[in-house]
């Protein structure tokens, strides 16, 4: 019976050691691991109504360049005015800002805002045909980038 106590004994004594040893690294490795998913919630916190306030500002100013020429298309060369043709101008070099040149959607939105306005302040129904043409692609990618940015949004909350 002796042996047993000792043994009992000895036992108790290693699984204490092994606590005391074990114990504040299973802590430190808990308390990493809720650190970390602390700190990625917090993040898409502070990213998501950045990036949503991001996204409107661009749809906003797709929905006035596009609005702007075409409006400036439907007036004629009589009336334009250089307000109207300097709003426009501002409105494609604050997309360009705006956009992330290093996604391909988006250059190819920069490259047909180009051409549209560049058919724009030509005169002659193929410029106009194409004017028409380009503000179509224009409307049709700035949509799929827009959804696509909102779905990204969505993913983040």
């Amino acid at each position: 019976m002796n042996i047993n106590n000792e043994l009992i004994s000895i036992l108790s004594l290693i699984i204490a050691g092994l606590a005391v040893f074990f114990g504040p690294l299973v802590s430190i490795a808990i308390t990493k691991r809720t650190l970390k998913l602390n700190s990625a919630i917090a993040s898409k916190n502070l990213i998501s109504p950045i990036r949503q306030q991001w996204i409107n500002e661009l749809r906003n100013t797709i929905t006035e360049l596009t609005a702007k020429s075409h409006h400036y298309c439907l007036v004629g060369t009589e009336d334009r005015k250089d307000k109207e043709y300097y709003r426009i101008i501002e409105l494609e070099m604050k997309i360009r800002l705006l956009i992330n040149p290093k996604e391909e959607d988006h250059k190819t939105l920069t490259l047909l805002i180009s051409e549209m306005l560049n058919n724009l302040y030509k005169i002659g129904s193929d410029t106009e045909l194409m004017f028409w043409e380009k503000h179509a692609a224009v409307i049709e990618i700035s949509q799929v980038i827009l959804k696509r940015e909102w779905e990204r949004v969505k993913s983040d909350i």
